[in-house]
């Protein structure tokens, strides 16, 4: 068993050997992941519209750009199975460790093959920023979030930015792109995955959210090293990008303070400073 799911069905669907013991993984917020020999099995608690969606980005993208970790086929030409509520995939297991390498050039990658996606449209259950409930979301509850020094002018500004629908780029995105969902081997990154946070929205947010991740120190050089290797996403938004990345991450972890849930209070007096001081800069 793997998730709930039993393993012999999963082995039919693909026809891959059922000897092999699944042995647990990290996952995400809503995914588990199973290494299966040379698979990976994912179970996850989502509608298989959304599944879809995401399996046919993840294919186009990986036609043409070799990190991208793609879906197997099964026997139907199918890239997942629907067990009851839940929907699993397989994936190739890919050696390699998670550490901080520039990936700057690979996400202008990623959004230059998303541009020319020609199956490109909004993904099921997963809105954009300029539509997200900014109220009550998947990752936050602002009702019951304590409202900290900073927080509320942070919430405020970036929330009123973002009705104001500034005309930038929107592309498919990965949507949490960071050290934690790439796998790095000789130095370079030989696989990136995870794409359960993937939906069209702005390049030029997941390329702050992505600055402050793999180079916080200097996000900035992150941002004008994906221009230089063509990125769409603009350069001069970015730090929106970083400031939107930090006060949703501070919304998510004090929700989960009320909610009972594990969060770091040291984690969010950081992220309030730095939302303050880029707030300053951005003046």
């Amino acid at each position: 068993m793997a998730g709930g799911v039993d393993l012999n069905r999963v082995a039919e669907h693909w026809a891959v050997d059922r000897g092999v013991s699944a042995v647990s993984l990290h996952g995400g917020y809503h995914n588990e992941l199973f290494r299966w020999g040379r698979f990976v099995v994912r179970v996850e608690e989502r509608a298989a519209s959304s599944v879809e969606w995401e399996h046919e980005l993840v294919d186009w993208l990986g036609a043409a750009i070799a990190e991208v970790v793609v879906p197997v086929r099964a026997r139907d030409d199918s890239t997942f199975l629907v067990v009851g509520d839940r929907v699993v995939s397989v994936l190739p297991y890919v050696e390699g460790r998670h550490e901080s390498v520039d990936a700057a050039d690979l996400l202008a990658r990623l959004h230059m093959r998303g541009q020319a996606w020609p199956g490109v449209r909004p993904r099921p259950g997963r809105p954009s920023l300029a539509e997200l409930d900014w109220d009550r979301n998947d990752d936050w509850n602002w009702s019951v979030v304590p409202k900290l020094p900073g927080l509320v002018e942070a919430f405020d500004e970036l929330r009123l930015w973002v009705a104001s629908s500034p005309s930038l780029v929107a592309v498919p995105i990965h949507g949490d792109f960071g050290v934690e969902n790439v796998l790095v081997r000789n130095g370079r990154v030989a696989a990136v995955f995870d794409w359960e946070y993937a939906r069209v929205d702005w390049a030029a947010l997941e390329v702050g959210a992505a600055a402050i991740r793999f180079a916080p120190d200097d996000p900035m050089s992150f941002a004008h090293r994906y221009a230089e290797a063509g990125g769409p996403g603009e350069v001069a938004a970015a730090n929106y990008g970083i400031r939107m990345w930090l006060l949703a991450n501070c919304l998510y972890s004090l929700t989960c303070s009320v909610e009972g849930k594990p969060w770091s209070p040291e984690w969010v007096d950081v992220a309030l400073a730095n939302l303050r001081d880029l707030s300053a800069e951005s003046l």
